[in-house]
């Protein structure tokens, strides 16, 4: 059975091997805000099939990074909109701080010097996921996620994908 932790944001939320929710099998998620009206978080390991560079075209953006990066899915929430995960640099008073080198911002003014700047650390992702005043407290209180400290090496992963089998095998699920 899994042990229910104060929800202190930002934290992670790991899937439970039962949750079969398939928007949410298998994932990791950073809880970016809570209070009493609800949540709200980004699903980290959630590549999308889409570069950057496409996405960019066809917001007639400008990039100039790697043809190989690409944008994830933050969850089934207004997928249209984008989130942006830094690391390094000065965030504003209107970001989410995450810890001394990551912070998570919504301004499309950071997005566009981000894509600008070829040795810039980010990650896009579209849209997020979001849950209902008390919503995401039940959820966890039926075992479904088992909540966790943020791990800043688990934020930009290198391999998303094994993100949840990591954190399973790490322990997270009986946090």
């Amino acid at each position: 059975m899994m042990a229910r932790m104060d929800l202190q944001t930002p934290c992670l939320l790991v899937a439970s091997p039962l949750l079969l929710d398939p928007n949410f099998l298998h994932s990791v998620v950073l809880v970016i805000e809570h209070d009493e009206n609800g949540a709200m978080g980004i699903i980290l390991n959630r590549p999308l099939p889409l570069n950057l560079a496409q996405i960019c075209a066809e917001s007639y953006l400008t990039f100039a990074g790697d043809d190989e990066s690409t944008a994830y899915r933050g969850g089934p929430v207004e997928p249209q909109r984008g989130i942006i995960l830094v690391r390094g640099g000065l965030p504003s008073e209107e970001d989410t701080v995450l810890n001394f080198t990551d912070f998570v911002s919504f301004r499309k003014d950071l997005l566009e010097t981000l894509l600008l700047d070829p040795e810039a650390c980010f990650r896009l992702f579209l849209g997020y996921a979001g849950w209902a005043s008390g919503q995401l407290e039940a959820e966890i209180a039926q075992g479904a996620w088992a909540v966790c400290p943020v791990k800043p090496e688990w934020l930009m992963s290198e391999e998303p994908r094994m993100l949840w089998q990591r954190a399973i095998e790490s322990g997270s699920s009986t946090s």
